[in-house]
């Protein structure tokens, strides 16, 4: 990226979206995104811009999240910042060790979180494919006790023409 700032429609070129997509993104996280505008009231987005937009659209597009839940891992990741920024900027390092472990924790309950949610993906398929393997299983017996059920009825036809000829033997050649 050569360019210092880009227009709304070149932003979401980058981005491979739609501008309305960008607008729609500034107005639910707002608070977020702070883009500044022209002397004509354009959008002009920096590079910086562009990137934390790359990082919203993963977690919209690549992890599926809502733009709700975006909100607050934004909220999130902002107090976590500024929490941070707060305590190791006193001078005593056992707080500052504290708080470094303490966002390692963070950083490790947000990967959980993703593991958890691939894990969700994986049990899906696999149930799926579950419920594949079981149609198919019940489409099989179906088939076997249609088969049986084929089968016990030619044996009882079977036997009923035979008690009929025993019974009626001049309808021998009539029910043949």
């Amino acid at each position: 990226m050569d360019k210092k700032s880009y227009t709304t429609s070149e932003a979401a070129k980058l981005l491979n979206v739609a501008p309305s997509t960008l607008r729609y993104w500034e107005s639910e996280l707002g608070n977020f995104i702070k883009i500044p505008r022209n002397e004509k009231g354009y959008r002009q987005y920096s590079e910086e811009h562009i990137a934390y937009l790359e990082k919203i659209k993963g977690y919209l597009y690549d992890q599926n999240f809502s733009i709700k839940q975006v909100r607050e891992i934004l909220n999130l990741e902002e107090s976590k910042q500024d929490i941070a920024a707060t305590l190791v900027g006193e001078t005593d390092n056992r707080i500052s060790s504290l708080v470094s472990i303490l966002i390692d924790k963070l950083d490790g309950v947000e990967d959980g979180i993703e593991e958890l949610k691939k894990g969700q993906k994986n049990l899906k398929a696999e149930y799926l494919q579950a419920i594949k393997l079981l149609n198919i299983t019940s489409e099989r017996r179906d088939r076997d006790l249609i088969k049986e059920i084929r089968k016990r009825l030619d044996e009882k036809k079977e036997t009923n023409n035979n008690l009929l000829q025993r019974l009626l033997p001049w309808g021998k050649k009539n029910n043949d």
